[in-house]
């Protein structure tokens, strides 16, 4: 059984589509779907950690998906969506949002339903399977593996200090 689906034999994704492929990820990973909104750039990150964004008091990194796995970066349209999610990251829960093209739909699969990832490309680690629905091929996305433990624990890191600088900018 693939990192996916680690419990159970069914599961629903979330499709998206990045410039003209749809990708797909558990929902069970996804807190909320939010328009685009005007980005605070973070200097020194990386390009495909595109800022941060306010979600309702909370400060949440940005990542741009398609730059993240080696595309070209996202060109900001009416459609364009952030998909806020929660990714565990050895003992804590972090909130990031990852950019997208356009959120497609959310389709149920079994377990059954997942094929082999190529032998080429992202890698057996980030792309767990691929799934054909109504006659598309979807890769299936593992965030937690193309978002390395690292990277993901200094955006959260950053993040507390990035507030604190705020706070005392005010006073």
């Amino acid at each position: 059984m693939t990192a996916l689906m680690p419990e159970s034999t069914n599961d629903q994704l979330l499709t998206f589509f990045i410039g003209e492929d749809e990708y797909g990820l558990s929902i069970l990973r996804v807190r909320e779907i939010a328009e685009y909104r005007t980005l605070t750039p973070v200097p020194m990150t990386p390009a495909w950690m595109r800022g941060v964004m306010n979600l309702r008091g909370t400060v949440v990194p940005v990542v741009d998906l398609a730059a993240r796995i080696g595309l070209e970066q996202t060109v900001v349209s009416r459609r364009t969506c952030l998909i806020i999610m929660e990714l565990d990251v050895e003992t804590e829960r972090v909130v990031i949002a990852v950019m997208v093209d356009a959120v497609s739909r959310v389709v149920d699969i079994s377990s059954d339903d997942i094929q082999e990832p190529p032998p080429f490309g992202l890698g057996v680690d980030c792309v767990p399977g691929l799934v054909r629905v109504d006659d598309r091929l979807i890769v299936l996305l593992d965030l937690t593996a193309i978002l390395s433990s690292a990277e993901i624990m200094d955006a959260a890191t950053f993040l507390p200090s990035l507030r604190n600088e705020a706070a005392d900018a005010r006073q």
